[in-house]
C-alpha cells in the first residue's frame, strides 16, 4: 500500500510546473499534505529575500517528549525545464523516466515523497519517536541559495538527514565541498578599430591572459575549479572591445586548499592590470561551507543502522557537490546526505529506481525509531 501511494505521489508532484524561484504551486500542495498529516507547518519569508514566490517550509510532527528530535530535509525546486514533465513507468526495468523531452525531477521529488512516506509510517505505528522537524527548501539548485535562509535557531534537532543524493540506496554522503563563485569585470577602452586602434585598450586580450592565469579544472583530490562563462564586446567588429566578463566557481573539501585557491584568484589581478593597462573589478561569494562527518557521528551511525535493518549495506561517500546539508552542518546540525535511488539527474536521461525509492521510505522511518531506542 505504501509503495502504491509513494508512486502516485511521485507522479503527481513531478508534473507540477516548478522552477527555482517559482515553487509556489508545489509549496502549497506540500503544505496541505503536511497539515493533513497533523504537522505544524510554517512557511518562512525566503521568497522575499531571494526574489522568489515561495519560502522554505518548516513543519513538525510531534513525538515523545523525551526522545531525540530529528531533522528530515529535501528541496522543492528543480533545474531548468520546460514545465511539462511527463513521467513514464518502465515496468520491465522497475524505473520511472521522463518522456525524453525533459528532466524527470526525481532530484528532489523523490526526497519529498520519501519524507512524506516516513511520516505516514511513523503516524501509523505505535513505536515511540521524537519530534520530526521537516525542512523543505526553495532554490536549492541555484547554489543552495534557499537553504542559506532557514531560520536555523528555530530547529531543535542536532542530527539531520537530507534525502537528496544520487545513487542506489545505501549511499551516505558524509563529506561535501565548500563552493565559491567569482566574477571578473575587465574594463578597457573603446576606440575605432580602423582609424585609431592604438588609442583603444582591448579587454578581451586582458581577459585571455587572466583566463590562462587562474585555476581551472581539477586542482587536487580535494579541489576543483571551473571557468564557466566569458562575455565580451558586441556585434560591431570595428570597435576595440572595452569590456569583458569572466564567471566561474571553485570547490574544495579542504579548508587550507580553499583559502589558497581564493588567494590565487585575487593575487593575479594587479599583474594583469599593469601589463594590459585595464581596470578589473573582482567579486566572489562563498555560497556554502564544506562539511565532513566521522563514522561515530550519530547522524551517520543512525543511517547506517537503519540501512542494515532494511537489509542494505551502508556505504560512506564523499560528494562532489553541495546540498542543504552544508548549511545545516554549518549551523550546528550534524547532517548527512542520503542516496534515494535517482540517477543521471539534471539530464533528460534521469530515472528513478523504484525499489530503492520504496526502501528509502522504510529506512527513513527506521532512523526515527532507532533514535528513540537510544
Amino acid at each position: 500500500m505504501e509503495n502504491k501511494q509513494m508512486l502516485e505521489e511521485f507522479l503527481e508532484l513531478v508534473q507540477i510546473p516548478v522552477q527555482s524561484r517559482n515553487e509556489r504551486q508545489i509549496a502549497d500542495v506540500l503544505k496541505a499534505k503536511l497539515e493533513a498529516l497533523g504537522l505544524e507547518v510554517t512557511e518562512e519569508d525566503t521568497g522575499a529575500k531571494i526574489g522568489g514566490n515561495a519560502g522554505n517550509i518548516r513543519a513538525v510532527l510531534r513525538g515523545t517528549a523525551d526522545c531525540e528530535p530529528l531533522l528530515f530535509s529535501a528541496h522543492m525546486d528543480r533545474v531548468a525545464n520546460h514545465g511539462a514533465i511527463k513521467p513514464v513507468i518502465d515496468e520491465d526495468k522497475d524505473i520511472v523516466t521522463s518522456d525524453g523531452t525533459s528532466i524527470l525531477a526525481a532530484d528532489d521529488v523523490a526526497g519529498l515523497c520519501i519524507i512524506l512516506d516516513a511520516l505516514r509510517r511513523l503516524k501509523a505505528s505505535d513505536k515511540p519517536h521524537g519530534d520530526i522537524e521537516v525542512a523543505l527548501s526553495v532554490c536549492e539548485e541555484f547554489g543552495i541559495l534557499g537553504g542559506r535562509h532557514f531560520e536555523f535557531d528555530k530547529f531543535r534537532a542536532k542530527n539531520g538527514f537530507v534525502f537528496d543524493a544520487e545513487g542506489h540506496i545505501g549511499g551516505i554522503a558524509v563529506e561535501a565541498p565548500a563552493k565559491c563563485s567569482y566574477c571578473y569585470k575587465i574594463h578597457g577602452r573603446a576606440s575605432h578599430a580602423g582609424e585609431a586602434p592604438e588609442k583603444g585598450i582591448n579587454a578581451i586580450r586582458a581577459a585571455a591572459a587572466l583566463i590562462l592565469a587562474i585555476p581551472d579544472s581539477r586542482q587536487s583530490l580535494n579541489s576543483t575549479a571551473n571557468i564557466a562563462s566569458v562575455h565580451a564586446g558586441g556585434p560591431a567588429l570595428n570597435i576595440v572591445c572595452d569590456y569583458a566578463e569572466i564567471n566561474g566557481e571553485m570547490r574544495s573539501t579542504d579548508a587550507f586548499e580553499f583559502e589558497v585557491l581564493l588567494r590565487k584568484y585575487s593575487d593575479v589581478i594587479p599583474k594583469i592590470e599593469e601589463e594590459y593597462n585595464v581596470k578589473i573589478d573582482y567579486s566572489y561569494d562563498i555560497l556554502y561551507k564544506a562539511f565532513s562527518l566521522s563514522d561515530e557521528c550519530p547522524a551517520v551511525s543512525l543511517t547506517s543502522k537503519a540501512l542494515q535493518k532494511c537489509g542494505v549495506i551502508p556505504k560512506l561517500e564523499k560528494s562532489g557537490g553541495g546540498m542543504d546539508a552544508n548549511h545545516f552542518n554549518a549551523n550546528g546540525i550534524a547532517t548527512v546526505g542520503i542516496a534515494v535511488g535517482y540517477f543521471n539527474c539534471h539530464t533528460s536521461d534521469e530515472y528513478l529506481d523504484l525499489q530503492d525509492f520504496y526502501k528509502c521510505g522504510e529506512m527513513a522511518a527506521e532512523i526515527a525509531w532507532l533514535a528513540a531506542e537510544k
